[in-house]
């Protein structure tokens, strides 16, 4: 029976976690990345004697996903932002969480899509130029 509370105390403290990291990606304030990572340092020692020197699961993932949200250029920000986002259960938290890290305006479709616009803007439009236009090759069968 202790163990089943215990379960759910843990399950409790993961998602005041992903609250927190939300909180952060809404307001970019370092005091709640701070929460969030106190409260990743409590979730990687329950269970152990002492507190992990290196970094475990939930302090290194927090130091990312704060890293990837305010850090628009780097590369890598769209893969670690969906990869958090992909390990959350809840959908409306998930839906807030990939909203407040503004994750659909800057995703690598969305780039590419972009930049294939580009692609093609100030060449003439076929048809509207002579340049453009070319006949048709005729081939002499023999």
């Amino acid at each position: 029976m202790e163990q089943f509370g215990s379960q759910e105390w843990r399950a409790v403290q993961v998602r005041e976690w992903l609250l927190l990291l939300l909180r952060f990606a809404i307001t970019r304030d370092r005091k709640d990345e701070a929460a969030a990572l106190a409260t990743a340092d409590e979730l990687d020692a329950l269970g152990q004697q002492w507190r992990p020197s290196a970094p475990s699961f939930f302090r290194k993932t927090s130091g990312e996903v704060c890293k990837a949200i305010v850090a628009p250029d780097d590369p890598r920000r769209i893969y670690i932002l969906k990869k958090h986002i992909a390990r959350i259960d809840d959908p409306q938290l998930r839906r807030a969480f990939q909203a407040a890290a503004d994750i659909e305006q800057t995703s690598a479709s969305a780039l590419f899509r972009a930049k294939r616009e580009d692609l093609w803007r100030g060449l003439p439009i076929a048809g509207t130029d002579g340049a453009a236009q070319s006949k048709p090759v005729r081939r002499n069968r023999q």
